[in-house]
């Protein structure tokens, strides 16, 4: 075998296919709230460039166990070493069979030298029904680990500890609609006990992904500085003719165009980390609302007191800046006056959305954004957005809170203001992005 191989087994709708989808990150894996959604055994794989690191096969559940298992009992008494051959008599005689189709899907690739991974739901309770189950897989003598998910609220995994132990060397839990990127390496890390003689390529394997995940939030800091020191430079331009436009109306356009470009950085954000195809079922009740509603303002915004604050720091910075270049005979009236237009700047721009410019007698441009919370609202929900998608599994994902807040320290807000502040002005130069870019990292 050229590369790892895991089957994934157990009872019908006990989630193997979504540890199958969080294991391979894989959106195009089937995963249905009814049994029988997945029919037929299917290979996913996890791949660098063209290298294949492990495969995960998708299997149905198993259906007809205590039959399947009377038919190996009815073959006669045999040693241990021989049941594995037992097991793959009962592959070449009996599948394909429509009584057994289920259990041949997912014994062929036993039979062929795959590890099992069996699946059980441990918000319910124990039953004598699934030892059935993990008999027959007990015959096949291959590596093995049973997984403990967790479908529903309930937890009955001390049921489970005692029964599982007699048949499996190793019991891990993991539920893959909460599976973070460290439970996905600290499963595999428990794969490499189950079969020491993949251990290298399992170490190889985290190492990629670690290495890879890294990269995923660079190219996501990166994508999320540029977009938003973008957004917060753009500007509406529209012609008009003899009447000019209504302001009211003129803010209106602008803040829908704001949105829809927030709305493709999230598609942006989504493709680099994969949920283009399966729909994303997740509870974005906080990013649903408007960047520009009051509910937005007061989840991922600043206070007008820290902004005020902020605002003002940042300018008498530059201020001191001034000071320092001319030796100091300035008298400090660089800092004094660069604080000074920080206070009545973010005053002033707090709460008003853009300026709004005629120029000549048929161009009106409105923009840059104004009000110097907006940049902190957009950044919030963009690491909100990308965090959601970034430390969760393909199959399900969980809230994430804003990341920066009043209670944020005031000099890790500083560097934020600073640099968002520039991008009001222009959208950035690449030294300002790069910057954005590191402290971005710093929050994914």
């Amino acid at each position: 075998m050229s590369h790892l191989k895991f089957v994934v087994v157990g009872h019908p709708n006990k989630g193997k296919s979504s540890i199958v989808a969080t294991l391979t990150q894989n959106e195009s894996v089937a995963i249905g709230p009814r049994p029988g959604t997945t029919t037929k055994a299917r290979s996913f794989y996890l791949k660098s460039g063209d290298e294949v690191l492990y495969e995960l096969i998708d299997t149905p559940g198993f259906q007809r166990p205590k039959r399947l298992l009377e038919w190996l009992k009815a073959q006669g008494e045999v040693s241990a070493n021989e049941r594995p051959k037992l097991l793959e008599k009962f592959v070449q005689s009996e599948c394909p069979s429509e009584i057994f189709h289920d259990e041949c899907e997912l014994l062929r690739p036993i039979v062929e030298g795959a590890a099992i991974l069996y699946v059980v739901d441990a918000s319910k309770p124990y039953s004598s029904k699934f030892e059935a189950e993990m008999e027959i897989l007990r015959y096949a003598a291959r590596p093995s680990m049973a997984i403990l998910n967790y479908i529903g609220e309930d937890d009955y995994t001390q049921e489970w500890q005692a029964p599982l132990r007699q048949y499996f060397s190793i019991i891990k839990p993991f539920n893959p609609l909460k599976a973070s990127f460290s439970d996905h390496i600290d499963l595999l890390k428990a794969l490499s006990h189950i079969a020491p003689d993949w251990s290298e390529s399992i170490v190889k394997t985290i190492e990629h992904l670690q290495e890879y995940h890294q990269q995923k939030k660079e190219r996501l800091a990166s994508l999320i500085s540029s977009s938003i020191c973008e957004i917060l430079s753009f500007k509406l331009r529209k012609r008009y003719h003899i009447t000019k436009p209504n302001e009211e109306q003129l803010h209106r356009e602008f803040q829908v165009a704001v949105e829809k470009r927030e709305r493709e950085l999230f598609d942006q954000i989504r493709e680099q980390l994969g949920f283009t195809k399966l729909p994303i079922d997740m509870d974005l009740q906080h990013l649903n609302y408007s960047l520009f509603s009051q509910e937005s303002e007061e989840i991922f915004g600043l206070s007008k007191e820290k902004i005020v604050l902020l605002f003002t720091l940042t300018s008498a910075a530059t201020g001191g800046a001034i000071d320092l270049a001319v030796g100091g005979h300035s008298l400090l009236l660089g800092t004094i006056i660069g604080g000074t237009l920080g206070f009545i700047g973010a005053n002033y721009g707090y709460g008003k959305l853009s300026e709004i410019n005629f120029i000549g007698s048929t161009i009106v441009e409105v923009g840059p954004i104004k009000d110097p919370n907006i940049g902190f609202i957009l950044l919030n929900r963009a690491l909100a957005f990308a965090r959601l998608l970034l430390e969760t599994s393909h199959a399900q994902r969980a809230k994430k809170q804003a990341a920066i807040s009043d209670e944020s320290p005031l000099k890790e807000l500083k560097k934020f203001a600073s640099i968002l502040k520039k991008c009001q002005k222009s959208s950035g130069d690449s030294s300002d992005r790069e910057k954005f870019k590191e402290l971005l990292l710093e929050l994914l």
